[in-house]
């Protein structure tokens, strides 16, 4: 994405899409997507069981796991699963569930433990999920072997610090998976970042709700009027469509860095230490943003970038989870910049966070007869297409289904490049 010709290609067609009258040539009508994909217990029941235990899931990142016997509580749908740093220093996933009666062995958010103890009857393991010890052991079937009792374990992968979990022992392995965002994050040199603050949403509505506000600029102007609204422009947005169910969005900005920064109450006055994440030009000068499918948002800022993440709670309830990155400011405290940027984005998440209960409501309406995507939403339309692929469409009934109608525009690696345009029909 980097390279003198993708450049070129990508301020071709953000040119476009501010010049253009409507839809590229030929672009398909998208139907509605169905009221019950956001409604449907039973549709639920469908992702939590074909889509969340088989797609791999932003974890932790590692220096949330410093020490051995570091761990961190993971609340992700349907698996009790916990993070720990072995002794040799590799980090392991385990289902959180004792061995004897199911009771958990983990209940803090995070901490340090050189043994796992179940406080029900106090089994005990070690940091490579081995059991060690049984109470009473005399009192089961002898011999007893304590080596076939040891805890579950999760597949557990990393991408530079980025720790990522599997339930499904025949997924594909995580870097595989990210296919092209791999190559299109090398820019941002994603080994020096750390998290600076993490912050939690509960909303009363469905997840899927929650992730499409974050999937178009089409919002902007009505959402964002004083805020992020002034400095982007939605007209020029460039949505790209990559393979796995990933997306990407490039959207042109109306002023430079440091004037958006001013506007945002971030400026050069406040930064404090802040030291500047690294990118590309494309990330440098234009608002740029990744779906890293299912359920993880992207966007790169200049000081900072962030993974907004969405987890089903229940069929209407969603925790929207945000882990602010920065750039390893090494050891002290974290630069006082932070605080100035953090305060902003409160401000920009109550704004997208508004009205999703209230839509969350009107798609319950016999009113309602399906999301209505346009051109510009259909990062949405791709992201749901997606999520059908991943449940298998065999087990979706006929009138929650997405109809496939977007495979012509995704990216390969090979035509990277020049040839998105041609397909989209930007270019001849």
């Amino acid at each position: 994405m980097d390279d003198p010709v993708s450049i070129a290609n990508l301020k071709q067609r953000m040119q476009w899409e501010q010049e253009r009258g409507g839809p590229p040539s030929g672009f398909p009508a998208l139907p509605p997507l169905p009221p019950g994909r956001y409604t449907d217990q039973a549709f639920f029941d469908l992702e939590k069981k074909h889509l969340w235990s088989k797609v791999w899931l932003y974890a932790a990142h590692v220096s949330q796991l410093q020490d051995p016997g570091s761990f961190v509580l993971l609340d992700i749908p349907g698996a009790p699963v916990f993070l720990i740093r072995d002794r040799d220093g590799e980090v392991r996933a385990f289902y959180n569930v004792c061995s004897h009666r199911g009771a958990p062995l983990v209940r803090d958010a995070c901490g340090q433990a050189a043994v796992l103890r179940c406080t029900y009857h106090q089994w005990s393991y070690n940091t490579k999920g081995e059991l060690l010890g049984v109470m009473e052991e005399r009192d089961f079937p002898q011999p007893f072997d304590k080596s076939m009792l040891g805890l579950v374990t999760v597949r557990c992968e990393r991408w530079g610090g980025f720790i990522f979990v599997n339930e499904d022992p025949n997924a594909k392995p995580l870097l595989d998976w990210l296919g092209m965002i791999v190559h299109e994050f090398e820019q941002f040199e994603i080994d020096t970042l750390r998290p600076a603050a993490i912050k939690s949403y509960t909303l009363e509505c469905n997840w899927k709700l929650t992730m499409d506000a974050f999937l178009e600029v089409y919002h902007i102007k009505g959402i964002h009027p004083q805020t992020v609204g002034p400095a982007l422009d939605h007209r020029g947005a460039v949505m790209g469509l990559l393979p796995n169910g990933h997306t990407r969005m490039t959207c042109p900005t109306n002023m430079p860095p440091a004037q958006q920064r001013e506007l945002r109450g971030y400026g050069d006055k406040n930064r404090n230490g802040m030291p500047t994440v690294a990118a590309g030009e494309i990330a440098r000068n234009y608002h740029v943003s990744h779906n890293i499918f299912p359920n993880v948002i992207t966007p790169v800022g200049e000081t900072a970038r962030q993974f907004l993440m969405f987890w089903p709670i229940s069929l209407t309830r969603t925790r929207v989870e945000v882990v602010h990155f920065g750039r390893d400011w090494g050891d002290g405290e974290r630069p006082e910049g932070w605080n100035a940027l953090l305060a902003f984005w409160e401000i920009v998440m109550a704004e997208d966070l508004q009205f999703l209960e209230w839509q969350q409501k009107a798609v319950l309406s016999p009113s309602f007869r399906g999301y209505r995507l346009s051109y510009m939403e259909r990062r949405i339309y791709y992201a749901h297409e997606a999520i059908d692929q991943a449940i298998g469409i065999e087990h979706i009934p006929e009138h929650l289904r997405v109809e496939p109608r977007l495979a012509d525009y995704v990216e390969k690696p090979e035509d990277h490049a020049a040839e998105p345009l041609r397909r989209s029909g930007a270019i001849s």
